[in-house]
């Protein structure tokens, strides 16, 4: 059967446009689709396939495929291939239509002025977080997509708004980032999630690296004590921490971050901030984490997960522990005024600015940080 070719399009058996996510030193392409089909992708030459151990995937509603980065940031472009499953069998599986379309993408270079997107807290909304982060436009350079984007994994379903978000918002041309956020953590099929999220060997933390743009994703896991009730013996997020502490020791010792000009921190939970009990965990590990990530020197942290916004330099309100760098943090989430917003972030040599976006594709507030250039920053 023909392959019918489309250029920047939703394929028939897609869900959503391709997302284009970045973890390490790859690019992990991310296709949800309405049906059960194969996938693969061609970039260049070469085509990269959604297999286990050679076989084509299709009983999942995610294709994820495996991209070194610096190929598609060499040919900036890819093509996705769908191949629709009427019915799997041993013998003679009933194979239908074959699709394709072509994509375009810009992979993050040195720039004036850096526009990222901190998308935080949907919990299970789409179209609402979509419109506040679609604010850039053909300007967006990286979409971070924050943690608490389903309100759990008690539907196994709600992991498929990531991607519709992301999708909708980036239409695979630039790239994104994941971070676990705590309610992620909670459901029947929570277990199941980094099988349907972008992982580093199957780690919710991790680096990437894209052009002069360095970052760490943590991940704090719940955010009470591992003991709660309400967790129902269900989690060792201390022991998770411990490995996690070993991984960042790893990071600052390897200084794989100082080729980069751009440094930033990346987790679902504030970290640094202590809040109130029974919030307040981890107090002693926390406060090391600041003071080991004052090595790697970055100039943004971003967050989510407090339904606030708020932008704020080293030792503000929300800094318990001695932060590395300044914090934006952009996750309100009131269903009586806003049913969410993003932050919209233009980072420069002279300043960090964040207009909180609504919604309704408007501007709710605005703040502006200056810096002295990132060069000062790094000495």
């Amino acid at each position: 059967m023909a392959v019918m070719e489309k250029e920047n399009q939703i394929l028939k058996l897609a869900a959503a446009f391709p997302s284009v996510y970045a973890v390490e030193k790859e690019y992990q392409i991310c296709v949800p689709v309405r049906e059960e089909c194969t996938m693969w992708v061609q970039v260049g030459q070469k085509h990269y396939y959604d297999h286990s151990n050679g076989i084509l995937r299709s009983g999942k509603f995610l294709h994820l495929v495996h991209v070194p980065q610096e190929v598609l940031d060499r040919e900036k472009r890819y093509v996705v291939y769908l191949r629709r499953i009427n019915e799997r069998k041993s013998y003679f599986t009933d194979c239908g239509e074959l699709e394709s379309a072509t994509y375009d993408f810009r992979p993050l270079m040195e720039k004036e002025a850096y526009h990222i997107v901190n998308l935080a807290d949907a919990h299970n909304l789409v179209q609402e977080p979509v419109s506040s982060g679609s604010y850039f436009g053909d300007q967006l350079d990286l979409l971070i997509m924050n943690g608490d984007i389903p309100n759990s994994g008690e539907d196994i379903s709600f992991f498929l708004n990531i991607y519709l978000i992301s999708g909708a918002i980036t239409k695979g041309r630039v790239p994104c980032v994941f971070s676990r956020g705590n309610h992620d953590m909670r459901g029947k099929y929570a277990e199941q999630l980094a099988d349907y999220t972008p992982v580093s060997g199957g780690r919710s933390y991790y680096t990437f690296q894209l052009g002069p743009v360095w970052g760490i994703v943590l991940d704090a896991g719940e955010d009470k004590v591992d003991a709660c009730e309400e967790y129902g013996h269900t989690i060792c997020c201390e022991a998770f921490r411990e490995e996690e502490e070993e991984f960042l020791d790893r990071v600052i010792a390897a200084g794989e971050y100082r080729s980069a000009s751009v440094r930033l921190v990346i987790s679902h939970h504030p970290i640094t901030w202590c809040i109130e009990p029974p919030f307040d965990i981890e107090k002693e590990r926390y406060a090391r984490w600041a003071a080991k990530l004052k090595e790697v020197k970055p100039v943004l942290w971003l967050s989510g997960h407090l339904h606030v916004c708020f932008l704020e330099d080293r030792g503000g309100a929300h800094d318990s522990f001695g932060r590395p760098c300044a914090q934006v943090c952009s996750s309100y989430n009131d269903m009586e005024k806003h049913r969410h917003i993003s932050g919209a972030i233009i980072l420069t040599k002279e300043e960090i600015r964040v207009k909180y976006i609504t919604e309704q594709g408007k501007i709710w507030g605005e703040e502006t940080l200056p810096i002295n250039g990132f060069e000062e920053i790094l000495e």
